[in-house]
């Protein structure tokens, strides 16, 4: 199998957010409402377009924010995303903004390679530590604590109208690529 992860451009949102729509959709039902997971899988073409139409400004308002895409055999299974720290707490940091993968492509390495380009591409950026958040239901969970991250807080996250317990993750120093366990 081939892989390869590119930033996304404009014309890569329709493949970015049919992965992220859809790995939602896998990945936490039972976790948060069905109903909110049926509004975003039918508003996926407009919420696309939403997206496609402030991309120009984002980019260009926005220089830490950075999205990207994991192509496997020419097939989109994954996405991430990066930015400044929207946390408070930690204001100089860097945070990873999302980082799903489709079913069919878990468990075989590829959350590492994504979670190894959040931290290169943040120390690029010149930051030395990121946060995470993460849905306390999520079994995702173990694997940021599996990466090292420390377990700082809790808060809630309104997802759809109602209010979901988040864990948030800590990582204190960023480290090259491929130092972190498998």
């Amino acid at each position: 199998m081939s892989y390869y992860i590119k930033e996304v451009e404009k014309e890569d949102l329709r493949d970015f957010m049919y992965v992220n729509t859809n790995s939602w959709n896998e990945s936490y039902r039972g976790i948060v409402s069905d109903d909110f997971l049926n509004i975003i899988m039918d508003k996926i073409d407009s919420n696309t377009e939403r997206l496609e139409n402030k991309f120009d400004q984002e980019k260009e308002n926005e220089p830490y924010n950075k999205r990207f895409i994991l192509y496997v055999d020419e097939e989109p299974v994954g996405v991430l995303g990066i930015d400044k720290s929207r946390d408070e707490k930690y204001p100089n940091s860097g945070e990873l903004t999302c980082l799903y993968l489709l079913n069919k492509a878990k468990k075989q390495g590829y959350g590492k390679i994504m979670f190894d380009k959040a931290e290169e591409e943040l120390i690029k950026q010149g930051f030395t530590d990121m946060i995470i958040d993460c849905l306390k239901e999520n079994p995702t969970n173990e694997f940021y604590k599996h990466m090292g991250g420390q377990l700082v807080s809790e808060k809630a996250r309104n997802i759809g109208g109602k209010e979901y317990p988040v864990n948030i993750y800590y990582f204190d120093k960023l480290i090259k690529t491929n130092k972190r366990p498998i």
